[in-house]
């Protein structure tokens, strides 16, 4: 399988896009733009700056002292912590880019993605090897110059099988390149890439030649690849497996891993890590690439490098911290449709080391999110005289574990909903009854006739036609409809005027009791406007809710009219036995007796 991980310098390439003067000069980040003990240090640095001597974390002082040459720019700031919305609509862009030809994609990161692109070069089997197309390509494991490692790699592919892994990998190399060369185009961000046969290799490979560059790498030439790197680089080694590794086995480099058997790693670190690293040591790995666009979790953090124990202090960034979650939250509900189930706090403490708390998160707002990171704060510290009981030297927030975000519910989607349930289940046992609905033209929701095989979806498929068929609209329902932004049920008025529709309303509204009216028309603060059902006032944004009323009231009313005429309709063949009668007479009080009105009341 090809695959290939982008890894973008995000903070630098957006900086040269936003001021283009600075392409190509040596250039670094800085966090803040105080100059107290030398000024802030740097978190990024171009390579034009590398080669120059300077390292991330310097401060501006020391690079002066280097050169006088390098450029600075400063991190933007919102509630005194770096804001990376910039960053991350820019890494948007690339992402989009991806995911639009790549078989499937990946996110990893902000700035790195996994693309699966072996059904791409399926297709692509049979081309001619063009060199142009691999400009700015090299080779894991040759060296000499860029165009010398092309030729020889061309070389060794010309003499190829159309169905060798060498030739399909050149295939997958001027896809990628393709894919650069567009994302350059599209959005002026350059980007790196290593094209392998798993995720591990090739994310190697992408470190390897930077910026703005790619690098193949076949199979046989991952033992040279892992004679220069780190083993501490690959992925999931950085951590407590690395170090644990490091110290038991005495190792530096990727490429010492293949001196230790299956035996000897799995009983070190147990069946499935020993068989996991022994196979990461020969470059297999079978974890495919996962379609993933979106983000796992949104985490939201802050350090201290000097500690933080006064409780205003920290409550005044977990404020921060908060409404920074709840912008990020309501972007990820109206772009990606989704809601967190799942908040959880992260601390660094002095004396307590790193602690984490879980809770599932209700609500999403900056107030609910405050407190719930708080009451997480003192789970784990105690408070006394307005000092905690330990210093935190960092603090993040996390919401985790997305759904999709639940419809906005109202009488139609939640009776809809059920119905579409019951029908799913009834089509196993009753494929042949399906809803009709009636032919006839239906010019108010009084006037829907239900046979004894319509259903609830039936009754609403045959109330939205007649909405859409309606040519004739009254003037105050159109402005009702655009000053609220209500899409309610219209009926057709085609077959009757428009006259006798509004008394048909009028007869609606009289039905009802005294009770229920004054229940329907309490009097509420607010912008109110005119029902157009009973032309009585309403809270604008009572509207909908009441509109609903109306609707469900003529349901409920036609049920409840064709449950009495089927209980007044005898079987010719053979009288039905006096005890079914009577538990069908008191199925049609049950129902008379939980109307619509007393719902709302009940409420």
């Amino acid at each position: 399988r090809n695959q290939t991980t982008g890894n973008l310098l995000l903070l630098l390439i957006v900086f040269v896009r936003e001021q283009p003067e600075l392409k190509g000069k040596p250039l670094a980040v800085l966090q803040y733009s105080d100059v107290i003990d030398g000024g802030s240090s740097a978190i990024a640095v171009s390579y034009e700056a590398r080669k120059l001597g300077v390292k991330r974390g310097m401060r501006k002082k020391e690079m002066d002292a280097i050169s006088p040459d390098i450029k600075t720019v400063v991190m933007p700031h919102i509630r005194k912590k770096a804001d990376l919305s910039m960053f991350r609509a820019a890494s948007g862009e690339v992402m989009t880019i991806l995911a639009k030809y790549a078989t499937v994609f990946e996110r990893a990161s902000i700035d790195e993605a996994y693309i699966d692109i072996t059904a791409n070069v399926k297709r692509m089997i049979g081309l001619p090897i063009d060199k142009k197309k691999l400009h700015k390509t090299y080779v894991a494991g040759y060296e000499g110059a860029q165009e010398d490692q092309i030729n020889k790699w061309s070389d060794h592919v010309t003499g190829c099988d159309h169905h060798s892994y060498d030739y399909k990998i050149t295939l997958a190399a001027v896809f990628v390149n393709m894919i650069r060369d567009k994302i350059l185009t599209e959005t002026q961000f350059t980007c790196s890439a290593g094209i392998g046969a798993n995720k591990i290799v090739a994310k190697l490979a992408a470190g390897t030649h930077k910026p703005d560059s790619q690098t193949i790498i076949p199979p046989d030439n991952i033992p040279a690849l892992y004679q220069t790197i780190n083993f501490t680089k690959i992925r999931n080694f950085g951590g407590k497996l690395g170090s644990t590794m490091q110290q038991d086995l005495g190792i530096q480099w990727a490429s010492e891993l293949v001196n230790f058997s299956q035996a000897d790693l799995v009983s070190r670190y147990g069946d499935k890590t020993g068989v996991w690293i022994y196979n990461i040591a020969r470059g297999i790995d079978h974890e495919p690439v996962k379609h993933r666009s979106l983000v796992k979790q949104t985490v939201c953090s802050k350090n201290f490098p000097k500690g933080i124990k006064l409780v205003n202090e920290l409550d005044t960034w977990v404020s921060y911290l908060s409404l920074e979650m709840e912008e990020r939250l309501a972007f990820e509900l109206t772009d990606n449709k989704r809601i967190p189930t799942q908040f959880s706090t992260h601390m660094k403490l002095r004396d307590g080391g790193s602690t984490s708390t879980q809770m599932q998160l209700v609500k999403c707002d900056v107030d609910h999110i405050t407190a719930s990171t708080q009451k997480c704060i003192r789970k784990r510290l105690t408070e006394k005289d307005g000092v905690y009981s330990d210093a935190v030297f960092m603090l993040s927030i996390c919401a985790g574990k997305f759904v999709a975000a639940p419809e906005k519910k109202n009488i139609f989607t939640m009776l809809r909903s059920r119905e579409e349930e019951k029908s799913s289940r009834d089509d196993k046992h009753c494929v042949k009854e399906e809803s009709e609905v009636s032919k006839k033209e239906i010019t108010s929701p009084r006037d829907v006739k239900l046979d004894k095989k319509t259903t609830l979806s039936g009754f609403f498929a045959t109330l939205q036609c007649s909405a859409s068929s309606s040519s004739v609209v009254s003037t105050d329902i159109s402005t009702v409809a655009s000053s609220s932004s209500v899409h309610e049920p219209s009926a057709s008025v085609s077959g009757q005027s428009v006259e006798s529709s509004k008394e048909n309303n009028r007869n609606s509204w009289n039905s009802l009791s005294e009770e229920d009216k004054t229940l329907m028309l309490k009097p509420l603060d607010g912008a109110k406007t005119r029902c157009p059902v009973c032309n009585k006032p309403v809270l604008e944004t009572k509207l909908s809710e009441h509109l609903d009323f109306h609707t469900a009231l003529t349901l409920q009313r036609q049920i409840e009219s064709e449950l009495r005429s089927q209980e007044g309709v005898s079987s010719p063949k053979r009288k039905m036995p006096q005890a079914r009668r009577s538990s069908k007479k008191q199925k049609v009080n049950s129902v008379q007796s939980r109307n619509i009105a007393s719902f709302f009341k009940k409420k």
